[in-house]
C-alpha cells in the first residue's frame, strides 16, 4: 500500500513567508451523478463517508444527459458527460451510466454499491503513486513533479470545486427531494505535459479563491486516463 506522504511546502504571501504541509496524492473519487437521477441520490450521500477517509479526495462531477427528464442539472456540464465518456472508451465499457465511480481513472463501480466502491479504493491503494508538491509563492502556485518511470506522456489537469451544496429539486424523478452534493467540480484546466522528467509547472491563475468554500485539486493524468498521483492545494494556517 502507498505511503501517505507528508511534503512541506514553503508559501510566500503578502504578509511574509510561511509554512504548510501538503498531504500527497490521494486517491481521487469521481463520482458521475446527476440530480435527474432517482438512483444517484444514495451514492452522492456515500460522497459524505469517502469524504472521511484518510487520502481520498471524492469529486461529485455532474453530467447532462438526464437533463431532458425535466430537470436541468444545476452543475450538468457537458465536459463532465465527455469525460466519463472518455473513461468508458479507456475501461473498455461500452455504456455510461449513473451514479459511476471512476477510482484514480483505473477503477469503477456503482456509485450506490459501498462495498464495491471501498473495493474499488482498496486496490487503488496499492497502486504506486507519484507524489506532487505543490508550493506557493508572490507568483502564485506551482506544482513540482519528480523523475519517475513513465509509459508515455501524462498532463497536469486542474478541477476546482465547491465544497458542499444542497439543491431543492422542484422537478423530473427527484421531485421533492433536497439532494446534499459535496466538492462539486465546477472548472476544469489542463496546463503541462510530464513525461518522466523532473518538472516545475506554474498553476494557472486561481484569482480570489475561498478556501473556505472551495477546493482545487491538480492531477497527474497519463493519456490512457489513469491518475498517477495527485495534490489538493492548501492554503496557509
Amino acid at each position: 500500500m502507498t505511503a501517505t506522504l507528508l511534503l512541506s511546502a514553503v508559501l510566500f504571501g503578502g504578509t511574509g513567508m510561511v509554512r504548510a504541509q501538503t498531504s500527497a496524492s490521494p486517491v481521487i473519487l469521481e463520482l458521475f451523478t446527476s440530480q435527474g437521477c432517482s438512483s444517484c441520490p444514495p451514492a452522492d450521500a456515500l460522497m459524505a463517508e469517502w469524504a472521511k477517509l484518510p487520502g481520498i479526495l471524492p469529486l461529485s462531477l455532474h453530467v447532462d444527459y438526464w437533463d431532458y427528464l425535466g430537470w436541468k442539472d444545476t452543475f450538468g456540464k457537458k465536459g463532465h458527460s465527455n469525460r466519463q465518456q472518455e473513461y468508458a472508451r479507456h475501461l473498455g465499457s461500452r455504456q455510461i451510466y449513473t451514479p459511476q465511480a471512476v477510482i484514480d481513472g483505473q477503477f469503477q463501480a456503482i456509485g450506490s454499491d459501498r462495498e464495491a466502491v471501498q473495493t474499488a479504493l482498496a486496490r487503488a491503494r496499492q497502486e504506486q503513486h507519484i507524489p506532487l508538491q505543490a508550493e506557493r509563492s508572490s507568483n502564485g502556485w506551482q506544482v513540482r513533479v519528480p523523475a519517475a518511470a513513465a509509459d508515455g506522456e501524462a498532463e497536469l489537469v486542474l478541477c476546482r470545486y465547491d465544497r458542499q451544496h444542497d439543491v431543492a429539486i422542484a422537478r423530473g424523478e427527484n421531485t421533492g427531494r433536497t439532494v446534499t452534493y459535496l466538492n462539486v467540480a465546477r472548472a476544469w484546466s489542463r496546463f503541462g505535459r510530464w513525461n518522466g522528467k523532473a518538472g516545475s509547472y506554474a498553476v494557472p491563475d486561481l484569482g480570489d479563491i475561498d478556501f473556505a468554500r472551495e477546493g482545487v485539486v491538480v492531477m497527474l493524468q497519463s493519456l490512457n486516463g489513469t491518475i498517477l498521483g495527485a495534490v489538493d492545494l492548501k492554503p496557509a494556517r
